[in-house]
């Protein structure tokens, strides 16, 4: 009697040397990244929440519009808005659960995002501080930039600092590096 056939051609991807659970930096850094996720969508969420501010911002960009296609435009700004963040928020998930699979390409685009978002927020942040010390006053839109988004922002880039961080340390590594392959260093 034969044996089936090998549905893997032969090749035993079940290592016994594999990890098969994550590292703790691995799987904190997972639950920090969705946990920033869940941070955007609630700043995102109180954001919306403040429909007479959407509705000052419509009238005052473009104050020749009806209150109907001013309802109109802020209804569908909002759920525009929900559906990204939700969207936006289950790619975060899921390429946090793949890194915690040991998948290493969501391992490295977790950690590009992280630097592009904490990047991003530090030019954001030098720009308009250098806007606001070099220029007219008169000459700066109005900005509504409160304590809470500059909160919710810190917060963020807090934890994208600490995923970025947890996915270079050496068990972080070792543990995308798989069997039979060693980091350097």
């Amino acid at each position: 009697m034969t044996a089936p056939p090998d549905p893997h051609g032969g090749v035993d991807h079940r290592t016994s040397s594999a990890p098969t659970t994550p590292p703790r930096s691995v799987w904190l850094a997972r639950w920090l990244w969705i946990a920033a996720a869940l941070v955007g969508l609630g700043n995102t969420l109180l954001r919306l929440a403040d429909r007479e501010m959407l509705i000052g911002e419509l009238r005052r960009v473009n104050p020749e519009l009806s209150q109907q296609e001013v309802d109109a435009a802020a209804n569908g700004g909002i759920m525009f808005a929900l559906l990204f963040m939700a969207g936006l928020t289950l790619l975060y998930v899921f390429f946090g659960n793949r890194m915690a699979r040991g998948a290493n390409w969501a391992r490295v685009l977790v950690m590009v995002l992280c630097g592009l978002y904490v990047g991003g927020r530090l030019f954001a942040w030098f720009v308009i501080s250098m806007a606001r010390s070099l220029l007219d006053p008169r000459l700066m839109p109005d900005m509504a930039v409160g304590p809470l988004t500059v909160l919710f922002t810190t917060v963020i880039a807090a934890l994208n600092i600490a995923v970025f961080v947890l996915l270079l340390r050496g068990d972080s590594r070792r543990f995308f590096a798989g069997p039979g392959v060693r980091p350097p260093g």
